[in-house]
């Protein structure tokens, strides 16, 4: 009776330290899964909180170009002078962009520069999957003066895609629009037609 005694107390014993060790290992299991997430949630935040920032510092310089009460310079046209996908060199795109820059302020405005934007899609996507920030130069401006400043370069593009163009004017309210569709280049030539802004 007492070795039965005895085994059932070891076993008994056993099973409690069993128990023991995997309650414990399931602490620190969810332990580590709520560190992984608390870090994670941390990562969103600091995300989050950058971002903000750069939205208020953005705000800021537009409320500082606002509280000036002068209209700046302004882009009153665009055109595009030349827009050419290369036959003989795939995925080529030539373009010469005529801005006609006016300056409203009653003041001269300095050297100053700006950003063009071009970004690139294929049709039915809702995303632009190629992006492009180029710096432009724009001269000094008198008071009420119109000028017109040409853009031009070469990028990457394919007949078909869709092509966003941004243009704005640093410190300064004058920013464009404009959405076109490429198309392939026309017999002989090496000129593409381009479509009516979308």
């Amino acid at each position: 009776m007492s070795k039965k005694y005895i085994g059932l107390k070891v076993v008994g014993s056993l099973i409690i330290v069993v128990l023991f060790i995997l309650i414990i290992n399931s602490f620190f299991r969810e332990n580590a899964i709520l560190l992984s997430e608390r870090n994670t949630w941390q990562e969103k935040f600091m995300y989050l909180e950058e971002n903000l920032r750069q939205v208020q510092d953005e705000n800021r310089e537009l409320k500082e170009i606002l509280d000036q009460g002068q209209p700046g310079l302004i882009l009153t046209d665009l055109n595009f002078e030349q827009l050419t996908l290369n036959k003989s060199i795939p995925q080529r795109l030539t373009y010469q962009i005529m801005l006609t820059v006016a300056n409203q302020s009653n003041q001269t405005i300095a050297e100053g520069h700006g950003e063009l934007m071009l970004a690139f899609r294929l049709p039915g996507n809702l995303t632009w999957q190629r992006t492009t920030w180029r710096e432009a130069r724009h001269p000094s401006f008198k008071a009420g003066e119109v000028k017109n400043i040409l853009l031009s370069g070469e990028i990457q593009a394919t007949a078909g895609e869709e092509m966003l163009l941004i243009f704005s004017l640093n410190q300064q309210p004058g920013i464009v629009k404009r959405q076109i569709r490429l198309t392939a280049p026309s017999g002989n030539g090496e000129d593409g037609q381009r479509d009516q802004a979308l």
